[in-house]
């Protein structure tokens, strides 16, 4: 699995990665996977996987980055629901 890292425009460092989930555990757009970008604030997710990420410039990463959605982060060990349940 490729993992690649890029700086955005204010000087935060991301990791991006393709997520490809279990067949049949994910519905709808979603179900063919999705880049995840990691940063020091927040996660996005953006779908479908665009072709050709893997060899994307620092330039072309920020650009998809941009067109991610931001999402809720899951919390070590479980979901939301069960962190707030401990």
């Amino acid at each position: 699995m490729a993992v690649l890292e890029f700086t955005d425009m204010t000087g935060g460092r991301w990791l991006v990665w393709a997520t490809i989930p279990s067949p049949g555990s994910v519905l709808g757009p979603l179900g063919s996977g999705w880049l995840t970008f990691d940063g020091p604030t927040s996660r996005r997710r953006l779908s479908p996987i665009p072709e050709g990420w893997e060899t994307a410039s620092q330039r072309q990463l920020e650009q998809l980055w941009e067109r991610a959605v931001t999402i809720r982060r899951t919390p070590a060990g479980g979901t939301q629901a069960e962190a707030e349940d401990r």
